[in-house]
């Protein structure tokens, strides 16, 4: 492997060779790209020209590998402003397509002179004839009828021709904004790279060159999808290429790569690794916590933080939700340490804007922080540790035009064991939803990317794949399913109303009912709560659970329940609340 750059030695004799690209390692930005030739080569010195290449060329980057049987002396790099590159099939296509609308438009304008040629006879006729002399009737109304037909129809073939030439100039300017967009390789110069090499006898030899293009990228992207309870999740991993490096990559080896490139050939120096405290963002923690919640800016990019957006709402002003921690109305959340909160959820739609009013129309995230823990505030530590860099073979030979345009190709698919459970919360909404965790999600080599998410056969939405989230288990939201039922009524019988001296008793009972209407048993969880009172005069009893768990803090109360096909299990909140006569409280 050499890459030397010296004067050029202008007394060698020049060949052009040409190369084929057989290998490219696309990065996360940037690419290498190989290519391969076989050539004669004479005895004695010789100067190798390799031509239409990509005018992109980072010139540090530049190997060169020869066979063994020549010395390189040299390699320079340049870029021939004269002999400019090939144009792409699409581009010779779009060129000849305007220049066929272009001779229909000069057929059309020719005829469009002949019949205006045509009309004027007729005019200068009409006025001719009979001015000197008397007219027979008859020949007048031949005469008359012969002008009349001829005008007509040449006038309705005038206007027809007249359309049809604003129709074909119209398709003009399309093609011409395509090819606009093309950014078209004849207007880029063609990279020549010339390596000057001797050999002490004549032979046939090959040579390979390497070389770094910042004109390419590629991104991840994932198709995950559940089957059943009973079988794993399916993930598709997508990679999602463009380049515009004006030379397209025909059948080629393709590897994707997230390392970073490295153009140097000086060896990098060890500097000191500091450990330091890890303080993880709110906004990250509700991307890997909490279904629904999307970021505006690149999860791996540094601060400043993202912009909370809860995906399903659509606003044309504000887009920032409402946020609600331990029932007090906060604007910003950024100090709130991920470490001291005991659960979030997440409201939008009528479940929002029912209990929050228009303050909650682009949504609600509810926020419940540890009340009985110390809040020292000290950050979860964490010891740092360098990435590592994955690489993805593609398998077959791939192609990948230089149009800018993004290329999806499927590289890798896997089985990712998951257990699953169906969540609902009747109280905001009567829908039930699919919730998979993933505990040994670190072993797929995720990279973080968007993924599609399919139920059976439905598309249910969009996720995110967030590496970052230092938890042990990814959960996935599936989105509704249609197949269990869930409903939440109040029970008349059991709740009421009655004075005891100077206050007041209420006392509430709902009943939560959920039906497995699939064909193979399921475990769920139903969540309501039990109202917390922030006023001593205020006095909350908890009357029935029906075996849930309720947490203290938040009134949140859990029930974990397991249904076999076709079975309904419910079960009962109640609670009582007192408080004096003279004072109104709304409690549902």
């Amino acid at each position: 492997m050499i890459c030397v750059f010296h004067p050029v030695l202008y007394s060698q004799t020049e060949m052009a060779v040409k190369s084929t690209i057989t290998k490219v390692t696309v990065y996360t930005k940037g690419s290498q790209v190989e290519s391969t030739a076989k050539f004669d080569l004479p005895q004695g010195g010789l100067l190798l020209s390799f031509r239409n290449l990509s005018p992109y060329i980072n010139k540090e980057s530049i190997r060169v590998d020869g066979d063994g049987n020549y010395s390189i002396l040299n390699v320079q790099l340049q870029n021939d402003f004269i002999n400019k590159l090939e144009k792409t099939k699409e581009t010779v296509d779009l060129i000849a397509n305007i220049k066929q609308y272009a001779d229909k438009i000069e057929d059309e304008e020719t005829w469009i002179k002949i019949l205006n040629e045509k009309l004027e006879f007729l005019k200068t006729n009409k006025t001719v004839t009979g001015k000197d002399q008397a007219i027979n009737p008859d020949v007048f109304k031949s005469l008359n009828a012969i002008y009349g037909d001829n005008f007509e129809k040449y006038t309705l073939d005038l206007l027809k021709r007249q359309r049809q030439i604003k129709d074909y100039t119209k398709e003009v300017d399309k093609l011409k904004d395509q090819l606009n967009s093309l950014n078209s390789k004849n207007e880029l110069p063609s990279g020549t790279i010339t390596i000057s090499v001797d050999s002490k006898q004549a032979q046939t030899s090959t040579i390979k060159i390497s070389y770094l293009i910042d004109n390419a990228n590629w991104y991840p992207s994932y198709d995950i999808r559940f089957i059943n309870v009973n079988k794993p999740l399916l993930i598709a991993y997508k990679a999602n290429i463009s380049q515009n490096t004006g030379v397209d990559w025909k059948n080629i080896d393709l590897k994707l790569s997230t390392a970073k490139t490295n153009i140097s050939a000086q060896i990098p120096s060890l500097t000191a690794n500091y450990l330091q405290f890890y303080s993880p963002s709110i906004s990250n923690a509700l991307q890997g916590r909490v279904a629904g919640v999307s970021l505006s800016n690149n999860l791996s990019a540094p601060p400043p933080p993202a912009e909370i957006r809860i995906r399903g709402n659509s606003s044309l002003t504000n887009t920032t939700p409402l946020y609600v921690v331990d029932g007090a109305v906060l604007t910003d959340i950024s100090s709130i340490n991920p470490d001291d909160i005991e659960s979030m959820d997440v409201l939008k739609g009528e479940s929002a804007t029912a209990i929050y009013g228009s303050r909650g129309s682009e949504g609600v995230v509810v926020i419940t922080t540890k009340k009985q823990k110390d809040k020292s505030g000290v950050p979860l530590t964490v010891t740092s540790k360098n990435e590592t860099s994955n690489e993805y073979i593609v398998e077959g030979e791939q192609s990948v035009n230089s149009d800018n345009k993004l290329n999806v190709i499927t590289f890798r698919e896997t089985n990712l064991n998951a257990t699953y459970e169906y969540q609902s919360i009747p109280k905001l909404s009567k829908n039930v939803y699919l919730i998979g965790k993933v505990s040994d999600w670190y072993k797929a080599d995720l990279i973080d990317g968007d993924a599609n998410i399919y139920l059976e056969n439905s598309y249910v939405g969009k996720s995110r794949i967030n590496t970052q989230q230092f938890t042990d288990t990814l959960d996935l939201s599936f989105g509704v399913d249609n197949n269990i039922s869930v409903n939440r009524e109040k029970i008349r019988d059991f709740s009421s109303s009655q004075s005891i001296g100077s206050n007041k008793k209420e006392t509430y009972a709902w009943k939560l009912t959920i039906r497995n209407n699939k064909t193979y048993p399921i475990k769920a969880k139903l969540f309501d709560q039990v109202p917390i009172s922030s006023e001593k005069d205020i006095q909350v009893e908890t009357l029935e659970l029906s075996g849930g768990t309720m947490n203290p803090n938040s009134g949140k109360v859990q029930w974990s329940i397991e249904l076999n096909p076709n079975e309904t299990k419910q079960v009962i909140v109640k609670y009582s609340v007192k408080y004096p006569k003279d004072k109104i409280v709304k409690v549902e």
